[in-house]
């Protein structure tokens, strides 16, 4: 079920009354509820698809678990990880990238592999990612032996469970033994609507709006239109906005959809185009990628353990394998690589300044210099990201410079004007939903000490007008429903 469509909506308000009632009368059997109700979420999409999951789920558990056993015994674990490793690797490389494979083997070999049409099965990234990073952790002593119960629902839990945030098991599962009062049930229950209807309306009322405008400049360019510089911009930046609104709301109804029932997940998205350095903005895009890519990849690698070139060449692999991880196209790898070069670029600068310092009236002018600069390296990266093809992606880079053609897909006049200024006061002069909700902390707490979110005069409290407001938001959002579109990274 998509979050911004009526099944969810009715599936959710019914599965929290149940859930509320269950808590009340019978709280030994929430978990098992909340798994249930996990597996039908998953089944309404493809109920075949349903055996994949749990098979992953059953054949992670038992090698967990024997890795923790022989842990705690002492004993050598290599093996049960790499063979779980294998396996989850496995399962990823056969449904995501054998075709790619098959088909760039037959352009560059002439072998004449047979291209296997797999139909992708959904969330397999984000579970497999939460399920490697428990049997890494198993391994190094530092998971605890869990139930199977808790397992498949740590795996399963649906508001994470098709689009993240990839979630890390000693983050979760200890919370679903928890219990709450009358009074946390009605805080969790507001901050989660109130959550759930901003990312709603960022889905309905600003990202699905703008994706008809930027998919008619990337297509044109797929088919071979030499594309005009002001289309390749508007479509760009109405592609980068579009990808913010769609993540950003998507993340927010997750987080929202979790508070419901008193379940915290981690914060995934921040104001990454507030950032002032790539580096700072892969702290704030997809934090949870980034740091299961830190945790798990970069640091495995190396690190910054090695000296500068083996530290930028483990970065620049980090980030290769990041792009690849976004979907079996050439073009996520070269995005991937985008951002690694321009990683690599951000350290060696910061390492040549290092001990030197501006005046202190100049900061507020270098700080806005360097959100521009960062945010035009991520919109032309984009570029590249949201391209189907290399030659499409050629012809937006040639549109950008000015080198294109003089096509005239869109047309700039003052609605465009205004709605291009309208997404920047958003983006950079507007605070995020996690600091306008702080007030409940809608998210792990231990993040929210990480990363430096602002008090707000916006800062949202439970009230009778608060209610109305979000409400008249949530029934305006709810009609444009009609507009119905996948979220951005449902397809990862």
């Amino acid at each position: 079920m998509i979050f911004s469509s009526y099944p969810y909506l009715i599936f959710l308000a019914l599965t929290v009354v149940a859930f509320c009632v269950l808590e009340n009368r019978l709280p030994g059997l929430k978990r098992t509820f909340l798994l249930l109700v996990s597996l039908v979420f998953y089944a309404w999409w493809r109920v075949d698809f349903l055996a994949l999951l749990l098979g992953s789920t059953v054949v992670n558990f038992a090698v967990g678990a024997a890795i923790t056993n022989r842990h705690i015994e002492g004993k050598a674990t290599r093996g049960l990880l790499i063979a779980g490793l294998a396996f989850n690797l496995g399962l990823i490389a056969w449904f995501k990238y054998a075709g790619l494979l098959a088909s760039s083997a037959n352009d560059l070999l002439a072998l004449g592999l047979p291209i296997p049409h797999l139909f992708l099965p959904l969330a397999i990234s984000f579970f497999t990612f939460e399920q490697i990073s428990y049997l890494v952790d198993a391994a190094g002593g530092r998971a605890p032996q869990y139930s199977f119960l808790d397992y498949a629902l740590f795996v399963s839990f649906f508001p994470h469970l098709i689009a993240g945030p990839i979630i890390r098991h000693n983050d979760l599962i200890p919370q679903f033994g928890e219990t709450r009062n009358r009074d946390k049930r009605s805080d969790d229950i507001a901050v989660g609507m109130t959550l759930f209807t901003i990312g709603l309306a960022k889905k309905t009322l600003i990202a699905d709006n703008l994706a008809p405008f930027s998919d008619a400049v990337f297509a044109a360019a797929h088919h071979g239109t030499a594309v005009g510089m002001a289309d390749a911009w508007m479509g760009t930046l109405f592609f980068a906005f579009q990808i913010y609104f769609d993540f950003s709301g998507y993340s927010d109804m997750a987080l929202g959809s979790a508070c419901l029932f008193g379940i915290r997940l981690p914060m995934n998205f921040n104001s990454p185009y507030k950032a002032a350095s790539i580096i700072e903005f892969w702290r704030l895009w997809h934090i949870s990628l980034s740091t299961f890519l830190r945790d798990y990849l970069y640091i495995p690698l190396g690190g910054n353990r090695h000296g500068q070139f083996r530290r930028y060449t483990n970065l620049f692999i980090t980030m290769l394998l990041g792009g690849l991880w976004h979907g079996a196209n050439w073009t996520f790898v070269i995005w991937g690589g985008l951002h690694g070069l321009y990683l690599i670029a951000n350290h060696s600068f910061r390492a040549l300044t290092r001990g030197f310092t501006l005046p202190q009236s100049l900061k507020p002018f270098a700080h806005a210099v360097s959100v521009f600069i960062t945010f035009v390296a991520v919109v032309f990266a984009w570029t590249v990201f949201r391209a189907e093809s290399f030659a499409g992606a050629a012809r937006m880079i040639s549109g950008l410079v000015g080198a294109g053609g003089d096509s005239r897909l869109l047309t700039f006049g003052p609605l465009a004007g205004g709605a291009l200024v309208t997404l920047f006061a958003l983006v950079w002069l507007a605070p995020n939903s996690m600091e306008i909700t702080w007030l409940l902390k809608p998210a792990l707490e231990t993040r929210y000490r990480d990363a430096g979110l602002r008090e707000t005069r916006w800062q949202w409290r439970p009230s009778t007008a608060t209610a109305v407001v979000f409400g008249l938001l949530f029934v305006v959002s709810v009609m444009a429903l009609s507009n119905l579109s996948p979220f951005i990274y449902f397809q990862f």
